[in-house]
């Protein structure tokens, strides 16, 4: 059977069989998104309600419908399953979805019950794999303006992967750090700082290793960057902690 590959960490990017493919309307790339990520069948009405709240019953219906099979046009038979009452993938699809590898490579890490802020010489290489994973944040451009649940539902799912980024980069910053390779735990460091500019805690790890790896003047701007960041985003200045 294909194989259909979606990249939902980062702008949007499906490939059926290593060939990209293009979705023209934004609701189909929405319920897509959705049933990849939720792996269920879902009642049409709910359906219906998530992504086409402005209709009533009988016309979210029909543009459901029309969805449907636009996406076993472009797709092909086989992916997806439906009748009456229900639409979903089909749970024997080959199906690769960056999400799910993503967190599954964290899960095998979090099996080793490691502390809360290390990480073991057997787990590196695995949560270096799930960071490369992710390109950007879930669906990064892409809005459903009419639709506030699916908003919603994007928002909470940006966020807990944002926090998994998160958390496995500050683990790998630990890592090198303790091992004295300020370089490699500076570019895990910058990459947290990139994705929450107001993370007062990973400036202030940065300026640490930067003080480690004997670049003082690094250190003295990246605290600089810190406090023109805080003043002009939050109105507040930097930590006493940080400033010490």
């Amino acid at each position: 059977m294909s194989r259909l590959a979606l990249y939902l960490l980062g702008p949007l990017c499906i490939e059926l069989d290593g060939e990209p493919v293009h979705i023209g309307r934004r609701k189909a790339v929405a319920l897509l998104a959705y049933l990849a990520v939720t792996r269920e069948r879902h009642r049409r009405d709910s359906l219906c309600a998530l992504l086409w709240p402005e209709y009533d019953q009988s016309g979210a219906r029909a543009d459901l419908r029309r969805t449907l099979s636009l996406l076993n046009r472009t797709l092909g038979p086989g992916w997806l399953v439906a009748d009456r009452e229900t639409a979903g993938l089909n749970p024997d699809a080959v199906l690769w979805l960056d999400v799910n590898a993503f967190r599954r490579r964290l899960s095998l890490f979090a099996a080793h019950n490691h502390s809360p802020m290390e990480v073991c010489q057997d787990c590196v290489s695995t949560v270096e794999e799930a960071v490369e994973l992710y390109r950007d944040d879930f669906l990064s451009g892409f809005t459903l303006r009419d639709s506030l649940a699916f908003d919603e539902w994007q928002f909470f799912q940006t966020e807990q992967l944002k926090d998994q980024l998160a958390n496995a980069l500050e683990r790998l910053v630990w890592w090198y750090s303790e091992h004295e390779e300020y370089e490699r735990a500076t570019a895990y460091a910058r990459r947290s700082l990139e994705h929450d500019t107001l993370n007062e805690a990973a400036h202030r790890e940065l300026m640490k290793l930067f003080a480690l790896a004997g670049q003082q003047t690094a250190a003295l701007r990246q605290y600089e960057l810190c406090e023109q960041t805080l003043t002009e985003k939050l109105g507040v200045s930097p930590s006493p902690e940080t400033t010490a």
